[in-house]
């Protein structure tokens, strides 16, 4: 007989693992998402991917403001296990408790690692060069239960989140497939989590996301592929923001010329069809695509060929502040 799945996510990753369950062995009876968000510049109200999915397959959506308002609906579905991904809440303990230690969550991190909901950028911003998923059992406290099992994707040099993202969700989703029904039954057994190694992954919020260029060009490119593409890294010039996408590591023989004055960190130091070059505490990077305050997203060369030129030689980013709307 099939088990009864209750599963809890929101973005396109969620959506993948949803692909991966075995319906040989798991029946959705249900799915548990948050509400509708107004999205993009235009703010227009877009339900969750997984919303979607549930609607394209005919299963039960509930978009609670709070999971506990739902408890009663919950219990009625008769769940055997329920499996998380990305939901965005911590589930309260009378929902664990509908399924007897059997809430599995799918975690985009190689646990004790990256603890939180941010895993993947904090990954990219730290330099790491390998991540993965692990397969772990909810708890009351956030990301601290045992882990089944892990499977690692290497972080290349052209990775950012969104690339990264999209492996993790590939990886999320074959592994739900090959494991879950051996969890359930009892033949993968848990690990405890390692306390000395934890490091978290707390929520990025707005005011974490203006670059630093006192860091090194190196930590500077790594927080922009961290960022990219949303919500975007960025800096503010001349009263407004421009958010970064895309940049490089400048090599010694490119920039030795540069070197021989003194430079302020976030200085625009050189400009060409490629992008403009930016001064950081250690090296520069250069800047290749960019997005200025109300406009649109273009390559940073474009600011190179524009007459009525908006970013120059000269020109430091985040000597001032700005009120924005972006």
């Amino acid at each position: 007989m099939k088990k009864r799945l209750v599963f809890f996510g929101t973005p396109s990753i969620a959506v993948e693992v949803l692909k991966g369950i075995d319906k040989n062995n798991f029946e959705i009876v249900g799915i548990v998402t948050q509400t509708d968000k107004k999205v993009g510049r235009k703010q227009e109200v877009t339900p969750p991917p997984v919303k979607q999915f549930g609607i394209e397959n005919s299963i039960c959506v509930f978009q609670p403001e709070k999971v506990s308002s739902i408890i009663k609906e919950l219990t009625e579905l008769k769940p055997d296990i329920i499996l998380t991904c990305a939901y965005g809440k911590l589930l309260p303990k009378s929902v664990l408790d509908l399924v007897s230690g059997m809430a599995i969550n799918v975690h985009a991190s190689l646990l004790p690692k990256y603890r939180g909901s941010a895993p993947i950028q904090y990954a990219i911003m730290n330099g790491e060069k390998q991540t993965g998923i692990s397969l772990m059992q909810m708890v009351q406290e956030m990301d601290a239960g045992d882990f089944y099992v892990q499977e690692k994707v290497e972080i290349t040099e052209n990775d950012n989140f969104e690339s990264l993202y999209n492996k993790l969700a590939i990886l999320g989703g074959k592994m739900v497939g090959q494991y879950l029904n051996d969890i359930y039954n009892g033949k993968i057994k848990p690990n405890v989590q390692d306390l000395s190694k934890v490091t978290l992954a707390p929520k990025i919020l707005n005011n974490m996301e203006k670059i630093n260029f006192n860091k090194s060009s190196q930590e500077v490119l790594n927080f922009i592929k961290a960022l990219s593409p949303s919500p975007g890294a960025y800096a503010i010039l001349n009263g407004e923001r421009y958010k970064f996408y895309n940049a490089r590591l400048l090599h010694e023989n490119e920039f030795f010329a540069m070197t021989l004055n003194i430079k302020r960190s976030g200085e625009v130091i050189s400009m060409d069809k490629e992008g403009f070059v930016v001064w950081t505490s250690r090296g520069m990077i250069k800047i290749l695509e960019v997005q200025k305050q109300g406009k649109n997203r273009m390559s940073a060369g474009n600011y190179f060929s524009n007459q009525q030129r908006e970013v120059t030689t000269g020109n430091v980013f985040n000597e001032d502040e700005a009120k924005f709307d972006f």
